[in-house]
């Protein structure tokens, strides 16, 4: 496996100004300006990724930090050892807020954890997710060893394309950055934009913290199968981007932000899933065991498949029909 891009480190003058024009753009039917990485497998017919979600480092009592911090990297790091994937994919709430400006040293300590990994990784941004100056966060996490993040010049929304060893593009991962509302217009727009720039029809994969509108819906009209402990929190998202992302090209998105929630359904075509929640201890722990989502897609056929693993090697995968609502 080996990566290559180039890190958009930008000044908050610039990322302004990038973003205004990218506005502009849109507005006059043009493409806005898009950063990619580019990720090369061996073997593109079991290209595998590892979802981890809401690891809420920090998020204890100071009494309680350190313990539940190292449980959740030890954990981490025996799902990365029992799974070995080529790219690990953290979709959101790594760390707690920014009380009294400590969210960039947060974010510091949290990228030491996942360079040490020793695999390629990136990371969308969670709603607790938050720092003093993004811009400063968006060049540690770009610049961090084995980080696969471009997000600096677009407001944290980038694309990893995955290519073979000959450089041919087989599949992308997009990587959506849903703040605190969920996806909405200036999301669609990035996303439109990127498509249309792109020539070359790509199976596309989505990966973003605030589940859609129709995480609910497929679970109250039975399409779901999983299990479910909590209310869908999809905050503002109206319903109206699955039909973009659908558009583009998206077979499956995935999401966290629900700690106890972990099904699975289709809706118009395209897999709605939710990861299983990675943080050590915290609500949901009497939902569910803690762990990650193993993800394998054979590139050259477009099938995939996904299991929740837990760091003791299990692995849970529901039963069609499973549809078991948990009271809380």
């Amino acid at each position: 496996m080996e990566k290559t891009a180039t890190n958009p480190g930008v000044t908050r003058r610039v990322f302004l100004k990038s973003s205004l024009m990218g506005a502009g753009l849109a507005l006059m039917g043009m493409a806005a300006p898009t950063a990619a990485a580019r990720l090369t497998v061996a073997h593109p017919k079991r290209f595998r990724i590892l979802q981890l979600t809401d690891l809420h480092f920090f998020s204890h009592e100071q009494e309680l930090r350190d313990a539940f911090n190292a449980r959740a990297v030890e954990n981490m790091r025996k799902l990365v050892k029992g799974t070995k994937p080529d790219l690990v994919m953290v979709t959101g709430d790594v760390w707690s807020e920014n009380p009294n400006g400590e969210g960039e040293a947060r974010m510091r300590w949290a990228i030491e954890q996942f360079e040490a990994l020793g695999v390629p990784w990136a990371f969308t941004w969670g709603n607790h997710d938050l720092v003093s100056d993004f811009t400063v966060a968006h060049d540690a996490l770009a610049k961090a060893n084995h980080s696969l993040y471009r997000g600096g010049a677009s407001d944290g929304n980038y694309a990893i394309d995955i290519e073979d060893r000959d450089h041919q593009r087989v599949w992308q991962i997009v990587c959506l950055n849903t703040h605190r509302d969920g996806m909405q217009r200036a999301q669609q727009e990035w996303f439109h934009d990127l498509v249309k720039a792109d020539p070359t029809p790509l199976p596309r994969f989505a990966f973003f913290h605030i589940p859609l509108k129709q995480y609910d819906d497929i679970w109250k009209n039975g399409a779901a199968h999983g299990m479910k402990g909590e209310d869908v929190c999809m905050e503002k998202e109206d319903g109206s981007s699955l039909a973009v992302l659908k558009a583009g090209g998206v077979r499956a998105c995935f999401c966290g932000h629900d700690h106890q929630n972990d099904y699975a359904g289709l809706a118009e075509g395209v897999e709605l899933v939710y990861g299983r929640v990675s943080r050590a201890g915290g609500y949901g722990a009497d939902i569910f065991p803690k762990g990650g989502k193993l993800i394998t897609v054979n590139c050259r056929t477009g099938r995939y498949d996904w299991v929740s693993i837990t760091p003791d090697g299990k692995r849970w995968h529901p039963k069609r029909g499973e549809h078991r609502e948990i009271p809380n």
